[in-house]
């Protein structure tokens, strides 16, 4: 029975996309779909199927059909906001209002799952308002960015408190994209202080990046340093970072120098 087998035929729809044969592998899904509607990444696995090799519009059909049957599953969220925002942005609505449909409806995601929509729904906006602005070259670009900011808000009022660093980052980011190199400055050092031992590298990357963009290459220096005193060789990112930088800068030897201590 398909109760039964139904793992297996999706591994077998699966393979048959992978081999490139999408009408078989379009047909499986639609039947195991059908048969077991209670299983959530089976609507992921069949709309990405149809994003890629199908149609958008059906992909965005599947992936609604598998919030009417499962209005709390998160991911299939994170993909109907993917999906609209390609059609509103294709559309030069930059308003969003496919997307912001999708968002209201989100509100029945489980609780801690909340936040991360709100975060996502931010870059979402972000991506809009700098697309906007190239269409648009009259408009302000800190202007279009402030809906972006509310829904940043959002996310730290409903994130864990051993994650709001994340979106403090993801903030400063969005302030180094129109200049606010200030505001980006002062939230990088606020995801800094919440950050747990293990992640600081990341912030701490991130701090060297906007150094180096400005300019300071010293104080860029400086920071990787610090990076590369608190995580050791645990984290290669930071070795990749240093040995990066010191190319960018023309001194070949340095980075060399990095290399091998890190490989060593």
């Amino acid at each position: 029975s398909v109760e039964k087998s139904w793992k297996t035929m999706l591994e077998g729809a699966l393979l048959e996309a992978r081999a490139g044969k999408y009408k078989m592998a379009r047909e499986l899904l639609k039947y195991i779909t059908f048969h077991v509607p209670w299983y959530g990444p089976l609507y992921l696995a069949h709309a990405k199927l149809e994003r890629d090799y199908g149609s958008p519009e059906e992909a965005y059909l599947i992936v609604d059909k598998g919030l009417k049957e499962l209005p709390r599953y998160g991911p299939l969220y994170f993909q109907a906001f993917r999906l609209c925002e390609k059609e509103d942005l294709s559309n030069e609505d930059f308003h969003l209002p496919r997307t912001m449909a999708i968002v209201s409806r989100a509100e029945s995601i489980s609780k801690e799952l909340l936040w991360k929509v709100h975060l996502e729904v931010a870059q979402i906006q972000e991506r809009a308002a700098i697309k906007a602005v190239e269409c648009n070259p009259t408009w302000n670009l800190s202007s279009e960015l402030d809906s972006a900011r509310k829904s940043y808000a959002k996310a730290i009022m409903l994130c864990p408190p051993n994650l709001t660093w994340k979106v403090w980052l993801a903030s400063g980011r969005t302030n180094v994209s129109w200049d606010n190199i200030d505001e980006a400055r002062a939230l990088f050092l606020r995801a800094y202080d919440c950050v747990s031992e293990k992640s600081k590298s990341t912030v701490l990357l991130e701090c060297a990046r906007l150094e180096e963009f400005c300019g300071d290459v010293e104080l860029a220096r400086s920071i990787l340093c610090k990076a590369r005193n608190e995580s050791g060789k645990n984290d290669w990112k930071v070795w990749l970072s240093s040995v990066n930088l010191e190319s960018r800068c023309g001194h070949r030897e340095r980075a060399i120098m990095f290399a091998q201590k890190a490989l060593n």
